[in-house]
């Protein structure tokens, strides 16, 4: 089968990939402290009989058994020196049983680390990291790259740029998410599936984390969403232990009843992940052949333009409720943006964010243009913190190519970028803006400057349009700028606007945005006509504006229209902002007392604030204990409360996690000065064999934060050594984590030791394949997440 035959199949029915490769190399003894990519040089024959048997099964597809070939998961087993050779084994067991009948999917997983703003490694290490393993799987002559597991949108396009950096093979991306229907970073499905459409992958869908039920569900929300073909690949439900052995509640027949649903909502390649078997699969074959689901199916015409954030997407469309593109971050004549910018802090423009957000944008103009200032890293700087406190996407604002190029780049979404010209200095941004799957604002501008009539502007529009045809980037991904002129020098020009807006629309059929409050500029009582301008441009085919959302009267003025043009349903969005407010009023906001202005940095996560507020109270003689007991941790509190609520994701909770992580660094000293105690003593570890720690690692930052004092002894710990630090540092509670079901026995075998040596500590296990009713069977107490583990932890030491 060839890469062209597979997607012809995918498109006019359904191709099927494989199942779990870890269920049968476990079964065959792999243990969790063995490396599954050294199977494929000790034991090739057992690696290429699963290959084999998914092949007779009937898959399409197979997926080399290289997850974690990559430098970082290879070097916690001291393999990283062998990376070439193990990739390229892995390759070659599955060409030899795949033999033209089924394409090899070089499989790709992530490292396990978090990209910065999240994590440690930069974004172009990252990348360098995914070349290296890419171009061994490339040369070995796999026929295409499955990025898979994925719980980091950021880490999974920098794999994706890798990729197209060192080879042209196709792309299958596929993301995890949890229980609750996100990734563990906060991404949604539609926002996940927007960026890597950007982005340009050939097939794009989901894998792990959760059963086929909640993988039905999500295509019942987005199927309808996206042109590029999906692919599921779900657990066989939930891991269990049976005698130290890993079952699966999905029976084939279960779990085929489902999958047969998502066929029905636009999945096109479909097959299984963990404890899925060939039988799983042969029976999946069987009944959609015979039944043909996908026939149910019809794909809807996508006519509307996506963004993306790290959390959430938004759509444009001439039928869509107007969109708002909020203009306030912008140094341009702002003497205090920009101090606050150049001096590093950026609480002003994480201020000015929020408030947009708040009062209604869908998007944020950002933009950093201060003169001789290093803008393509303060652009980097913004976006990190920005893409982390708010949920809209982001406009990248600038006339730097460099920072266009750096912003789009380090973006963990698909951004809006403004702008670009049919100037051929500025036309040669589109391969950047299509490498990096962002969509952007077309200015009808050339060298001669700006057009008077509606004509030209069209004319220098469709030389635009004719550039990105050239480059593969569809006329959805444009916004088109009709150009506003002062109307005070000018009263011809705002007409001219609004014929622009009109051509664009009826002959190009492309969106359009603008940026209003130029065609004031130089009158008196500058809101009025700001205001019926806009009113005209939208009944002309107006989509979006750059406007100030805190203007309450034109955020009003657009939802009105919404209304009036059927863009608003019903006019509920209307009738849910304005039903009860009486009009004209207003409060003047309050000034915070101190104790409300530290507990707001520690739920905000502003860090930078944190230690001149912790002065100020110390300077009033607030205790160190008064802080941390009254302020800090009823605040660290409220953070846990909106992390389980999910009104706040990973990003945020690290955020808030490291301002109070600061904040207990200053007071910490004070308290032992004091003779002050910890809330109790604990010692963590992640279970030998396994040598995964982010969550372990995020559950001690926790800790920390409310005062605890806890020893990491990190991952792939001995159980001796933990029983013996824990001995000698008399520990009041042990953590145990593992992410594997192979290892989850060795928890199980601590308590025995435990047992044995007549230790009776008691034990707190979690991670991704831990449940309550496994830590119950073994003795332990059990903590579902990191806010869950500091709950469980002062429960534990109430009852001491």
């Amino acid at each position: 089968m060839t890469w062209q035959e597979f997607v012809e199949k995918a498109r006019n029915g359904v191709a099927y990939s494989d199942g779990s490769m870890g269920v049968f190399l476990q079964q065959y003894g792999l243990r969790g402290e063995d490396c599954p990519e050294m199977w494929n040089i000790t034991r090739p024959d057992i690696v290429q009989s699963v290959h084999q048997a998914y092949i007779d099964a009937g898959s399409d597809l197979v997926i080399t058994n290289t997850l974690g070939g990559n430098r970082i998961k290879l070097e916690s087993y001291g393999l990283a020196h062998r990376l070439e050779e193990l990739n390229a084994a892995g390759v070659r067991n599955a060409r030899h049983v795949a033999k033209g009948k089924a394409l090899v999917a070089a499989d790709i997983g992530p490292t396990g680390h978090f990209v910065r703003p999240l994590g440690d490694i930069s974004f172009d290490e990252m990348v360098d990291i995914y070349k290296e393993q890419i171009l061994a799987l490339a040369n070995a002559g796999a026929d295409v790259l499955f990025f898979e597991t994925h719980i980091d949108i950021l880490e999974l396009k920098a794999g994706i740029l890798a990729a197209r950096e060192v080879c042209d093979l196709p792309i299958i991306a596929s993301v995890t998410f949890e229980s609750d229907g996100r990734m563990v970073t906060g991404t949604s499905p539609e926002a996940a599936f927007t960026t890597l459409e950007a982005l340009g992958v050939d097939i794009m869908g989901m894998n792990c984390g959760t059963g086929p039920r909640e993988m039905l569900a999500i295509m019942e929300r987005v199927g309808h969403l996206f042109e590029t073909p999906l692919i599921v690949q779900a657990n066989a439900g939930l891991p269990h232990l049976v005698d130290g052995k890993t079952h699966y509640s999905e029976t084939p027949e279960t779990y085929v009843e489902t999958a047969l649903r998502m066929l029905e909502h636009g999945a096109c390649v479909i097959g299984g992940c963990c404890g899925t078997t060939p039988e799983h699969i042969r029976l999946l074959i069987e009944r959609s052949e015979r039944e043909k689901p996908y026939r149910k199916y019809h794909r809807r015409p996508i006519d509307f333009l996506k963004l993306s954030s790290r959390f959430e997407f938004h759509r444009l469309g001439q039928a869509l409720p107007f969109t708002v593109i909020g203009e306030r971050i912008n140094p341009t004549a702002r003497k205090s943006l920009v101090e606050d910018i150049l001096k590093g802090g950026y609480a002003l423009v994480r201020e000015e964010a929020l408030k947009q957000q708040h009062s209604g944008a869908h998007v944020l103009d950002v933009n950093m243009g201060i003169p001789q200032a290093d803008e393509p890293k303060l652009m980097e700087e913004a976006i990190h913190l920005l893409s982390t406190v708010v949920r809209i996407p982001l406009a990248i604002d600038t006339s730097s190519p460099q920072a266009a190029i750096r912003g789009m780049r380090v973006y963990p979404g698909k951004p809006l970028l403004n702008s670009v010209t049919a100037e051929p200095e500025r036309l040669a941004l589109l391969p950047e803006i299509k490498r990096y799957g962002a969509a952007f604002v077309a200015l009808p501008i050339d060298e001669q400057g700006i057009p008077e009539t509606a004509e030209k502007r069209v004319s220098l529009m469709k030389r635009i349009l004719e550039a990105c045809e050239k480059w593969g980037i569809d006329k959805k991904n444009i916004l088109a700028d009709p150009l506003v002129m002062t109307v005070s020098s000018d009263q011809r020009s705002a007409r001219e606007t609004l014929r622009t807006l009109r051509m664009f629309r009826d002959e190009l059929g492309l969106l359009t945005t603008m940026g209003l409050s130029n065609v004031s500029f130089g009158l008196p009582a500058r809101p009025f006509v700001n205001q019926a301008f806009l009113t005209m441009a939208i009944e002309a085919g107006l989509t979006s504006a750059i406007v100030n959302p805190l203007d309450e009267h034109q955020m009003g003025l657009i939802k009105a229209s919404d209304v009036l043009l059927g863009r608003d349903p019903s006019a509920m969005e209307y009738i849910r902002l304005y039903s009860g407010q009486k009009q004209g009023s207003s409060s003047v906001a309050r000034e915070m007392s101190l104790e409300e202005r530290i507990r707001e940095a520690v739920i905000k996560g502003h860090k930078d604030r944190i230690e001149g507020l912790l002065e100020e109270a110390l300077g009033r003689s607030l205790s160190p204990r008064e802080i941390l007991d009254s302020l800090l941790i009823p605040a660290i509190t409220e953070v846990g409360h909106l992390y389980e609520t999910r009104q706040y994701f990973l990003p945020q909770l690290l955020l808030s996690a490291e301002t109070m992580q600061k904040a207990f660094a200053r007071l910490e000293p004070l308290l032992r000065s004091e003779g002050e105690t910890t809330q109790g003593k604990l010692v963590f570890a992640t279970v030998q064999g396994d040598v995964h720690d982010i969550g372990k690692n995020i559950v001690i930052l926790m800790l920390r934060n409310q005062g605890f004092e806890v020893i990491d002894l990190g991952k792939d710990v001995p159980a001796e050594r933990i029983y013996e630090v824990a001995r000698e540092k008399q520990a009041d509670i042990i953590g145990l984590s593992a992410l594997m079901t192979t290892t989850m026995p060795r928890m199980a075998e601590f308590m025995e030791l435990l047992k044995q040596k007549n230790m009776s500590i008691p034990v707190m296990v979690g991670g991704a394949a831990v449940t309550r009713q496994f830590a119950a069977s073994i003795g332990a107490y059990y903590a579902i997440d990191a806010v869950d583990a500091v709950r469980v932890a002062y429960d534990i030491m109430g009852k001491k």
